[in-house]
């Protein structure tokens, strides 16, 4: 697998809104979005699986990059009591013909999964494809006070653990509207940066008012310069509360980036700008 053009891994949770297609394209946002980042969080697998001609469209729109898709999988198998296993396969062969262009998949779970239910999370990883990488995210506060607990299972699947930073909206204004608006969504949990088997995937909520976000940026600023100098298989998701203020936020944290250390320039593309981060 050819090293990302970028130095590591940079996307948003999504592809489509008011920044992809750009004007004059062929129409195609996946295609448009391939050009500027080089990976994204699938979000719709969680809901559905998709069919075989999506797939087949999303493999042409990024045929020729370096491009890493990181789906979630579907919420009937790690949402569920009873896991829907045949679900499980159909999901992983539709997913087949994007092939190198499968990133790690995020295995993101329910709060209600304790530290108690670690056999649940071993039959999960057993049944996954081991050709394949996950980032395994947890919800349950007991795993942050004792990391330990889920590290043998990172240790035998090869997983990382996802770096789960929502502190920007929960230490910056709650009452702006669009944190209210989405803040149900983004769990109040500790911070957790510790490196599980060389694969780093962070997902960063920022606020949307970037006064609120500076002293964050800069941490992970500095974590990320360690990271890549140490040679980390290395993904960071840009989020906020509102999805069209990531594009220009992931650029900003990016161009600092390149300041601290030496990473080509992301592509540029016709994007009109709010709010930047500093």
């Amino acid at each position: 697998m050819t090293p990302p053009a970028l130095g590591y891994y940079l996307g948003l949770p999504g592809w489509a809104g008011d920044y992809f297609p750009h004007p004059g394209s062929s129409g195609s946002a996946l295609a448009d979005y391939a050009r500027v980042f080089n990976t994204v969080e699938g979000n719709t697998t969680f809901y559905r699986v998709p069919d075989r001609q999506t797939v087949e469209r999303w493999t042409e729109a990024v045929a020729g990059t370096g491009f890493r898709f990181s789906f979630k999988i579907p919420q009937t198998i790690t949402h569920e009591r009873r896991p829907a296993w045949d679900q499980l396969k159909e999901f992983m062969t539709v997913m087949e013909p994007l092939g190198e262009h499968l990133g790690p998949f995020l295995v993101q779970c329910p709060a209600r999964l304790g530290p108690d239910d670690l056999q649940t999370l071993e039959t999960l990883f057993a049944a996954l494809p081991d050709e394949h990488r996950y980032a395994l995210e947890l919800r349950h506060l007991d795993f942050f006070k004792n990391p330990a607990r889920v590290e043998p299972l990172l240790e035998k699947y090869r997983a990382g653990r996802v770096m789960f930073d929502s502190r920007p909206i929960y230490q910056g204004d709650r009452q702006h509207p669009e944190v209210l608006a989405a803040r149900h969504k983004k769990p109040d949990v500790p911070l957790l940066d510790t490196v599980y088997n060389g694969l780093v995937y962070a997902r960063v909520v920022l606020h949307p008012d970037p006064r609120y976000n500076h002293e964050f940026v800069d941490e992970w600023l500095a974590r990320m310069q360690h990271y890549l100098t140490t040679g980390y298989d290395t993904y960071f998701m840009m989020h906020c509360p509102t999805t069209q203020r990531c594009p220009p936020f992931a650029e900003d944290f990016h161009n600092a980036l390149c300041k601290r250390i030496d990473l080509p320039a992301l592509p540029p593309w016709p994007m009109p700008r709010q709010d930047s981060l500093f």
